[in-house]
């Protein structure tokens, strides 16, 4: 996608925000002085979905409460529909829907009271509410109060979307969903972005950025580290294989010899914890001439991944 200031939705350049400061008793200096974001820089473009990745306390919540102005940063420029950010902080928030990490909703309304509520502040498609209300299967006539982390989730989806924003904020949206409402919610976020919808979706999970972002950016200890197509990230993520055989094993330099293992550990004689690339088809096609006691294949951590490529 080529970038021109048209199709720009989001411009994050080199903004950097610090809290708090050192100060020096004496000779002594002591440490309050703590890196947000440190230079931070990235483009959201119109009609993707932008993954936001880093394992916590790595800038994410950071960034993106400035993205919002809810923060002051010391330095730098974030620009929103080409609106300046703080300047235009409220033209900007009527044409986004923002979900946050640490959701907070009225203790004492219920769900259809709150979707009322923000109906009067902006109005709803009415049409795309049925739709969310079928897809979201909170009861909305209980209190707030009463509703586990992942209803007063999904109520806070629902009024992030129900107005069918352009531009789509999501800090860590599926924390708390059950497996069958995220596929639903994965689904829906693809369909809106065929109909021309920009979403930054910030997470922690590599599998949910994998499956449905087209570009990602990864940041680490205030600072990014990498912004890159979706399909270039594959090639760099990782899967970890715990595999334990029966009897007869083979060598560590038989595994290495096969094109998708990049790391070895020897737990004891019969078992190995392998790191590969992300298409586990060759070693499984090995491993079935073995026989296997226990076999375990998951994803690499973000800290595997930055340790192993991006230190």
């Amino acid at each position: 996608m080529s970038k021109t200031i048209q199709n720009i939705i989001l411009n994050v350049s080199n903004i950097t925000k610090i809290y708090g400061r050192d100060i020096s008793i004496g000779k002594r200096t002591i440490r309050k002085r703590v890196v947000g974001a440190e230079n931070v820089s990235f483009d959201v473009m119109k009609g993707e979905i932008f993954g936001f990745l880093g394992p916590n306390g790595s800038g994410k919540t950071t960034t993106i409460r400035s993205i919002l102005d809810y923060l002051h940063i010391q330095e730098g420029e974030i620009t929103v529909f080409g609106l300046d950010h703080h300047k235009d902080a409220l033209k900007i928030r009527k044409r986004i829907g923002y979900v946050s990490g640490d959701m907070a909703l009225y203790e004492n309304f219920t769900g259809l009271e709150l979707i009322n509520y923000f109906n009067k502040l902006r109005k709803h498609d009415e049409e795309f509410l049925v739709e969310l209300k079928s897809i979201f299967t909170v009861d909305l006539d209980r209190k707030v109060r009463t509703l586990s982390k992942g209803n007063r989730q999904q109520i806070g989806l629902i009024l992030a979307l129900a107005s069918k924003p352009e531009f789509l904020i999501l800090d860590e949206p599926s924390s708390g969903l059950d497996p069958l409402i995220t596929a639903q919610f994965h689904r829906l976020l693809k369909r809106l972005k065929t109909e021309g919808t920009t979403i930054f979706l910030s997470s922690h999970d590599l599998s949910e950025v994998q499956s449905i972002c087209d570009r990602v950016g990864i940041i680490k200890d205030g600072k990014i580290i990498l912004v890159e197509e979706m399909e270039s990230l594959r090639l760099k993520f990782l899967q970890i294989v715990d595999v334990t055989f029966l009897d007869k094993t083979p060598s560590k330099d038989e595994l290495l010899t096969l094109e998708n293992v990049l790391e070895i550990k020897e737990r004891n004689t019969h078992r190995y914890n392998l790191r590969i690339k992300e298409d586990v088809n060759e070693i499984i096609q090995f491993l079935s001439t073995y026989s296997i006691s226990r076999l375990e294949i998951k994803d690499a951590s973000l800290e595997e991944i930055f340790l192993h490529y991006y230190e």
